[in-house]
């Protein structure tokens, strides 16, 4: 190829370029694929591709796991289709999953269509499809391939191991199952229980397939038919769900199919003439019986039902990181809550992110900068210690903070900032634990630094967190900015055995003399006008300590501080007029 042709096919096929699917039996009848349900096939043919270049010690493997109607091609081109992947918007060169540095592997489903063995597939004990005698297959099943799969590339241990919406589902199950074969997951867009909703969306598109007449009782293939009208209404019907209102009133909102027409039953609003595209198009790619067996599949998924759901993972932690999308309906940010409340019980790091965009579930494909920045700073610094955060570059409070805290210890870091504190505690003493941000620009660079971090507000999200399940929890600099500190601090109670509180005192000298002048104070610890400050609340220490008791509190420790962040030795009521701000340790 010379340099012209060269140069042209990589204008034709931009990003990874030209990807090829690959073919590999895996199972045997004398070694077959035993099912969760006890039913067995006697070998199992799977579709992947695979992106970028395995390193020298195999440790750059990142596994993708995907959607419903996806397939093994989710990124680069075919050169036939002339189609990009599915992910092809995250999966590349430079991109949030970088082929530059992970070695990406990209399989089919077991019961997909797409080249991995499922019930159009044929049975090799009638010569026939297998149609509905294809057995029912769970998310274990999913995972049971996909290792098999690795074994045969040579892949022990994934450093990360990532999934969307029903792909998101097989990465917890398979993090659960077996955490020793990877280091970090992604779980995306996902959920750990269908609600009777998502059930009943599911059961209309199944019963339209199932209802066509062109069905058969899923033979339809020795008939030479294709229950195409059901299989194009469930496509259009799961379609509705995956875009939000928003999307919808932005792409199409009322308008006309075309510029004047009779009133009738036809595509008269473009919305329609789109879902009806969705649904034709839809057949040409996918099978009526792979879309009735592994939607189904999600209806029963609900690993968190068994009570040793957790065991494995305390054994051998996990990093999560786990992202939703708030304009999702389909899978609420209230199904990515629930995995991280769970996750989050078993004692694992965990990261959560809910994103911004409007366009619904359908987010998880999209390039969205700060979605994708999420990915690619989670796969770079996930589960790395962070060198560098030495006490002498904290911050002066922080360096004081941190001395408090006993050296092994779970820590829960609340309005965590960038996560300085949490990254010394993790990297300096032992220390495990979460942070807790609401500043998105904040969480980014928490991630970044290897710190789990749970994008949350203060006031309303700490239900999310069992009874003592932090060893320490720090508020610092951030109780003056909640909108009710007593709730605050109750639910720090509740879900730790020891706290540290730090707030910057009104009673300071310096304030009162600001006062006494007509002006509202400023100083090193209040740096706000009174116009622009997040603070909403200014307490004196007498005043503060008086809350700490009306919720239960004991002061431990008092340790007042200069406005250079310099430890002061003063009787309290001295310390009300000489602090700046100062340190609680708190207990019960």
């Amino acid at each position: 190829m010379d340099a012209q042709e060269s140069g042209d096919r990589a204008a034709t096929y931009p990003g990874l370029g030209l990807s090829e699917t690959h073919s590999i039996g895996l199972f045997s009848p004398e070694h077959p694929l035993i099912l969760a349900s006890g039913a067995w096939l006697p070998s199992a043919t799977v579709a992947y591709e695979t992106y970028g270049a395995l390193n020298a010690d195999r440790s750059n493997a990142v596994f993708i796991c995907h959607a419903l109607t996806g397939d093994a091609h989710a990124a680069g081109w075919h050169e036939g289709e002339r189609r990009p992947g599915w992910w092809d918007e995250l999966i590349g060169p430079g991109k949030a999953i970088d082929t530059n540095r992970w070695f990406v592997v990209s399989p089919n489903l077991l019961g997909g269509c797409q080249g991995t063995t499922g019930p159009s597939s044929i049975n090799p004990a009638t010569g026939e499809q297998w149609g509905l005698d294809f057995p029912l297959l769970t998310m274990r099943d999913f995972v049971t391939v996909h290792r098999e799969l690795s074994r045969r590339l040579g892949i022990a241990r994934y450093h990360a191991v990532i999934g969307g919406s029903l792909g998101g589902m097989q990465v917890l199950q398979w993090a659960l199952d077996f955490p020793h074969d990877m280091t970090n997951a992604l779980i995306i867009a996902a959920s750990s229980r269908l609600t009777a909703q998502n059930i009943a969306f599911s059961a209309v598109g199944r019963q339209s397939i199932m209802a066509d007449e062109h069905f058969h009782d899923g033979r339809f293939a020795a008939c030479g038919e294709t229950p195409r009208v059901g299989l194009s209404i469930a496509r259009m019907m799961a379609h509705i769900t995956y875009l939000s209102e928003q999307a919808f009133a932005e792409k199409f909102d009322r308008n006309p199919q075309r510029d004047s027409h009779t009133p009738g039953f036809g595509a008269d609003f473009a919305v329609e003439s789109y879902l009806g595209h969705q649904g034709e198009v839809f057949l040409d790619r996918f099978d009526a019986l792979s879309y009735l067996y592994l939607s189904r599949v999600m209806d029963y998924f609900d690993p968190f039902a068994e009570p040793t759901f957790g065991d494995k993972l305390k054994e051998h932690p996990v990093n999560f990181c786990v992202v939703s999308f708030d304009s999702d309906w389909r899978f609420a940010t209230s199904h990515s809550r629930r995995i991280v409340r769970q996750l989050e019980s078993t004692g694992a790091p965990v990261t959560f992110r809910a994103i911004n965009a409007p366009w619904g579930h359908d987010s998880f494909l999209m390039d969205i900068p700060e979605y994708s920045d999420t990915i690619r700073q989670f796969l770079r610094a996930a589960g790395q210690t962070c060198p560098g955060n030495t006490a002498a570059k904290l911050r002066a409070d922080l360096q004081r903070i941190a001395a408090l805290v006993p050296t092994g210890s779970k820590v829960l870091d609340l309005g965590c900032g960038e996560g300085e504190l949490l990254a010394h505690l993790i990297s300096a003493r032992r220390c495990g634990g979460t942070g807790v941000e609401r500043d998105s620009l904040a969480v980014l660079s928490a991630i970044a630094r290897g710190v789990p971090v749970v994008e949350l507000d203060i006031d309303t999200g700490l239900a999310e967190f069992p009874d003592d399940a932090f060893d320490v929890v720090v508020l610092s600099r951030t109780l003056q900015a909640v909108l009710y500190p007593a709730e605050v601090l109750a639910q720090m109670k509740r879900i730790g055995r020891r706290l540290i509180v730090t707030m910057p005192n009104f009673g300071y000298w310096r304030h009162r003399f600001t006062l006494f002048r007509g002006h509202m104070p400023r100083s090193k610890d209040l740096p706000y006008e009174w116009y622009d400050t997040p603070n909403l609340h200014h307490s004196t220490l007498p005043d503060l300590e008086l809350l700490f008791r009306r919720v239960g509190l004991r002061v431990e420790q008092r340790v007042p501080l200069s406005d250079t962040g310099e430890p002061l030795r003063f009787s309290a009521r001295a310390a009300n007029l000489f602090a700046g701000s100062v340190i609680y340790v708190l207990t019960s």
